[in-house]
């Protein structure tokens, strides 16, 4: 009679788990470019608000690209390096994770790779939760209606956003970060899908080495959106939580709770042409006149297989006159596919205030994906 000796049940044991565990994907991609960046304005309203909070100027130059540069080098869309996989679980669970560095390839030097994505998951059917460093829901659900660019071309997202702290804030990626996801989530196309998530510790704010929030949850996030055919329309808000520190008391210092929210559509008219719209508003929760509205709209075009084009138009206002005022943002880019890896594509960005100045900027990129 056969019996199973305890190295034979380890070797049984571990061959299960390697056909469970598939194998872990390495990806990544090196983007460089050369980019122009000129302005001609007056942005002395407040240090949040100076242009490049909102037209940023190049990503990773060895020369910053400033106004009194004629042109830079850029790693802006953030060259990076990856590893993703999954493991099947019991009861038709699955475990997923996901790590991502952004590379600085411009740079010798101290930090060279910073975390982009980093987060472990857990997925069955239409559910699934994340923790850690994650996409952001608010971009999901809202700045990906509008902002296919790879760059450039969010001056009016930007313009809701900086009003949130931590991470939250301008809303690329969260930190730190809980959430249950049912459906393909903002970037999918289910019928129906909705997130909520929950920021851990993601509020900034200090006075000098003390933090003014110790809430532990600093703020939560609640998305969703419904296709019907061609047409996608969403929904995100965000809420600042604050619990004011034993510092912020004895200081006498008001934390604000911002908000931002966002209601939106995409709409896909043929296979080449599709349209987005946004509409996003918030709150800087202090007290009159403490509200922002921004208005966008775009087409994306596939003018060929290989050839995409991405316009976009928005505009903004405060109610606080003494704050900027977002007259327009004009966007677009090209991109020309050269092979299934690599691409090349002209970004482009004018901003314009209202009696504070423009400010404009182009990229010429190329991409090497793996």
């Amino acid at each position: 009679m056969f019996r199973s000796t305890p190295l034979a049940m380890a070797l049984a044991l571990a061959s299960a788990q390697a056909a469970a565990l598939s194998a872990p994907e390495i990806y990544g991609f090196v983007d460089i470019g050369v980019e122009s960046y000129s302005e001609s304005s007056d942005f002395a309203i407040a240090e949040e608000q100076e242009s490049g909070r909102v037209v940023y100027p190049g990503s990773d130059a060895p020369v910053a690209n400033t106004d009194g540069k004629e042109f830079s080098l850029t790693n802006g869309s953030q060259s990076r390096l990856g590893v993703r996989g999954q493991e099947d679980l019991e009861d038709g669970w699955v475990g997923k994770y996901r790590i991502e560095l952004r590379a600085n390839v411009l740079q010798d030097g101290g930090n060279a790779f910073r975390t982009r994505l980093g987060w472990f998951g857990l997925s069955k059917d239409q559910h699934h939760f994340k923790v850690g460093a994650q996409w952001s829901p608010y971009f999901a659900y809202s700045g990906f209606n509008t902002h296919r660019s790879e760059v450039h071309g969010v001056g009016s997202y930007f313009y809701i956003t900086n009003m949130m702290v931590g991470s939250t804030q301008y809303g690329y990626r969260n930190d730190s970060t809980v959430s249950y996801t049912y459906g393909d989530g903002g970037f999918g196309q289910s019928p129906f899908t909705a997130t909520v998530a929950l920021h851990v510790n993601e509020d900034d704010r200090k006075t000098g080495d003390d933090i003014l929030n110790d809430s532990g949850i600093t703020a939560a996030t609640l998305g969703a959106a419904a296709t019907f055919g061609p047409v996608t329309v969403n929904g995100v808000y965000i809420q600042s939580i604050v619990k004011e520190s034993d510092a912020a008391k004895a200081a006498d210092i008001d934390v604000a709770a911002p908000s931002i929210y966002s209601v939106g559509a995409k709409v896909r008219a043929t296979d080449e042409l599709d349209f987005g719209l946004a509409y996003r508003a918030g709150d800087r929760d202090e007290g009159k006149d403490s509200g922002r509205q921004s208005t966008t709209v775009s087409v994306q075009y596939k003018i060929t297989p290989d050839l995409a084009l991405h316009l976009g138009y928005g505009v903004g206002s405060d109610d606080d006159d003494e704050q900027l005022q977002l007259e327009s943002d004009v966007f677009g880019m090209l991109q020309y596919e050269l092979s299934g890896h690599r691409h090349v594509r002209f970004e482009f960005e004018q901003v314009s205030y209202e009696d504070s100045g423009d400010m404009t900027v182009g990229l010429l990129s190329m991409r090497q994906a793996f």
